[in-house]
């Protein structure tokens, strides 16, 4: 039978769900946006090569050298695309969207801040306090723009949708 069985038992309609790898894919598309866009506003404020250290990918010895900026920026989403979707996944067990978000992006930053400097000239030095607060701050509006999907998420009860281990 085409429906979904309801507390009591009898099938009713088809429930609408909303698919958690397209609104995960949505979550990380935009923060990863909004990251992108807030590490140029920052780094041109401050005069500091954070953006150029978050679409770095010199390193990469297969990629084909120079990159566009569009390029690079794709690449940077590439990463940002699934961490939507393991953002919505690890809801179910950190039940705070915020703060889940925010310790997301933190351990990114932290993590990612003295392997990326030391792999290229044109980014800033791992010892540059102040682009490390930029670096940080940039990835806390990314943490809080995830936030505010996790809110979303749980506000419309699509987590409840997804109690099973199995992502359908």
């Amino acid at each position: 039978m085409n429906g979904w069985l309801g507390k009591d038992g009898i099938h009713t309609q088809k429930r609408p769900r909303i698919p958690l790898l397209r609104f995960g894919l949505l979550a990380g598309l935009i923060s990863g946006t909004a990251l992108g866009l807030a590490m140029k506003l920052l780094g041109n404020l401050s005069g500091t090569a954070v953006y150029v250290l978050l679409l770095n990918v010199d390193f990469i010895q297969w990629l084909p050298h120079p990159m566009t900026e569009l390029a690079e920026f794709s690449l940077h989403l590439m990463v940002a695309l699934p961490l939507g979707i393991l953002f919505l996944v690890l809801l179910r067990i950190w039940k705070s969207p915020l703060g889940l978000g925010l310790g997301m992006s933190l351990a990114i930053a932290c993590c990612t801040w003295i392997p990326l400097t030391q792999l290229s000239e044109r980014v800033p030095s791992s010892a540059d306090t102040a682009a490390l607060l930029w670096w940080i701050t940039g990835h806390l509006i990314y943490g809080a723009v995830l936030a505010g999907f996790g809110y979303l998420w749980m506000k419309k009860g699509w987590d409840k949708e997804w109690a099973s281990p199995y992502i359908s």
